[in-house]
Parts: structure tokens; sequence; C-alpha cells
């Protein structure tokens, strides 16, 4: 009797789960049918072409630019201030009076020894008449002589000062500032002006170190401002030995621009290597982590839209000396230069990469910018 009782309700327990688990099967099923109703998540992202273009290494620096033609313009002189014939800031041409400093008292010496000259010629002019009928002796001739050349040299003298004394532009330039008024007082070697010559090209000097100074008369340079405007050049003279303190060589390039400042600090980019092939990707393609750069390659997706893919993490390894290439500096937008981890034609994404994850199905949406690549072929 007893075991016919345990046997029934061993029976109706297991009744009991087998109804429990269909239920809770039936309910998985019907949960799991539920989130394959949805779509499968996606990111949709900007993407570019990798592409293989020929770089030349090139070394940055910083350099001087240098008008060809520019003096600080002093006085010799001490001396009170009569007239002031420039505005600061303003263009004077070449031999145009800049600054006259008193010279009253020379010229009335001057007149002096203009007129003890005129004597001195007289004189001499009857001595040697004189000398030829033998009137006089060679002594007084000789004296005669002396005294000519004296007032002669008094005159080239007080001439001297009265030019040490007005001031004027050696070269057609632009001049600097100055708060310079008639009646001022000056000590000798005062500074007047800054005189910037108004030449349409400029200097630009920098320095290279041993390794890269390989650039010789009539490398090409590009120079840049910090508000990024560029301008190109090439070097026109260098040193003939390296620095023994940095062991740095010095080169000039010449720009044909006068939009560059005298003394300004400036961007020098100069070819300093052979051309190197180099796979060449948008910049904000590229992601960073612990294990190092990569990015996500687009792999299309089979039985999909045109535009859908499959995101693919690629470890990719930088060329960061290629990266000053004139290739890559002139770019619409910047680009990096990669030597392993991609091939030409492998698709790519950009903008919006950073949403991305391995296996991820991606849309493509249509780049606002062209590669350097198109720009540069």
């Amino acid at each position: 009797m007893n075991t016919r009782r345990w046997l029934v309700t061993a029976a109706i327990c297991l009744a009991l789960f087998a109804a429990l688990a269909l239920y809770k099967t039936l309910q998985i099923k019907s949960m799991i049918e539920f989130a394959e109703s949805f779509p499968e998540p996606s990111e949709t992202v900007e993407t570019a072409t990798a592409r293989e273009l020929s770089l030349q290494t090139r070394a940055s620096t910083l350099g001087q630019v240098v008008a060809p033609q520019t003096i600080n313009l002093r006085n010799e002189l001490e001396g009170r201030i009569t007239r002031v014939n420039f505005t600061s800031g303003s263009q004077v041409d070449k031999g145009q009076l800049l600054l006259q400093l008193d010279v009253a008292e020379e010229l009335a010496r001057l007149e002096a020894a203009e007129a003890r000259l005129k004597l001195a010629k007289v004189d001499l002019d009857r001595v040697r008449k004189l000398r030829k009928n033998r009137t006089v002796s060679e002594e007084r001739l000789d004296q005669a002589e002396a005294q000519y050349d004296i007032a002669h040299a008094d005159i080239a003298a007080l001439q001297a000062t009265i030019d040490k004394k007005t001031l004027r532009a050696p070269f057609a330039a632009r001049t600097g500032l100055h708060t310079f008024e008639v009646g001022q007082l000056i000590a000798t070697n005062t500074l007047i002006t800054t005189l910037v010559g108004t030449n349409q090209y400029r200097w630009v000097d920098f320095t290279l170190p041993l390794g890269k100074a390989q650039a010789s008369e009539g490398t090409r340079v590009i120079v840049s401002r910090t508000n990024g405007e560029r301008f190109e050049g090439e070097i026109v003279a260098m040193d003939s030995v390296m620095s023994a303190n940095s062991r740095n060589r010095r080169y000039r390039a010449r720009v044909d621009t006068e939009a560059l400042t005298h003394n300004s600090a400036v961007n020098v980019s100069v070819t300093t290597g052979a051309t190197t092939n180099a796979i060449v990707i948008p910049a904000t393609a590229v992601r960073r982590d612990g294990l190092g750069d990569y990015v996500y390659v687009l792999e299309k997706e089979p039985d999909a839209a045109d535009n859908a893919y499959r995101a693919k993490r690629r470890q990719i390894t930088l060329m960061p000396e290629l990266q000053s290439s004139m290739a890559l500096q002139q770019a619409a937008e910047p680009q990096v230069a990669i030597s392993k981890g991609l091939k030409t034609g492998d698709k790519i994404a950009t903008k919006g990469s950073f949403k991305l994850r391995e296996g991820l199905l991606t849309y493509t949406a249509e780049r606002k910018t062209k590669l350097a690549a198109d720009s540069q072929h």
C-alpha cells in the first residue's frame, strides 16, 4: 500500500516538473523569437580607400626670416635735431633725408674754408707764374701748393662732418617706429630706426643636424607660418662647415614673397631622403589602444545591401618619418603613411570609426572630402 502511494506521488512530481520545464522552454523560445524580431545592431561611418603613394622623407625645423637688406640706422655724432623727414612705418626712397642734426656751425666753417681755398688757389696760380720766370724759389711754390691742399682738406673734413649729421636712407626701405622730435638732443650711437628693404623676396635661415644635412643648393623647401599659410622656396646657400657646438649645418633658402616679416620664426620642411612607396590613409581612420595603432577594415557583407559591411580590426605600423612629406603636407585633410597592415584598395572606416567593434555590421556614408591620393594623381 505504501509503495503504491510513493509511486503515485513520484509520478505526480515528474508530471509537475515536466509541465514546468515545458512552460519555461516555451517562454524562452518566445523571448528568443521576440529578440530576433529586432534588427541587428549596426553603425554608419565614412570610408576611404587605402592608396599607394611615392613619398620623400623630409626634415622639419624652425627657421628665421631675414630681409636681404636691413640695418639699424644710428648716428655717429651727437647733436640737436633740426628736421625729422619720415614717419613711423613709412616707405622711403634711396637717398631720402631721414634725420637732420644741427650743422649751422659746420656750414659757417665750411664757408670760411671755401674762402681760404679760393685765396690759396689764387696765390698758387701767382706763384706758379712767378716760378716760370724764376722770380720765386722752389720752396715758395711748395708752400703755396701745401696751403692749397690744406684748404681743400679742411673743406672735405667739414663736408664729412655735415654728412655724418645728415642721415639718409641707403636703399629703398620701410622704416620702423620712432619718437624723435625737432629740438631733441641725441647722443652718439642712438638707434634712429630700423630699415627693412622693399625686396620682392626674403631669406629663411635654418639649421639641420648632421644625420639630415644632405640638402644642397637648389633643394626645394616649404616654409609655413603659424596660421598655416605656406610658401615654397629653394636653398641658395649653406655654410661650408658644421657647427662645432651643435654639429648642425646652417642653410639659407630664398622665398619669393614679401609677406614674411623680418626676424619672424617659421616652420621649414626640407627633402632629406630618397623616394619611398607607402600606403596613405586619412588620419581620422587611425585608432590607438594599449596594443598599438589599428584601423577597421570593412569587408563586404554577402547577400546584403551594397553599403553593408563587417568591421574587422587590423593592426598597422605608421611611418612617422614620412609624415612631413610634401604630398601629405599639401593634402586637403590630415594623412598618415603606413608600412604594414594594409594593402592598396582596402576599404577602411574613417570618421565615426570610434563607434565600431570587431564584427559589427557597418553601413557606409558618402565622404565630404577627397583623399590626398586623389589630389596627387
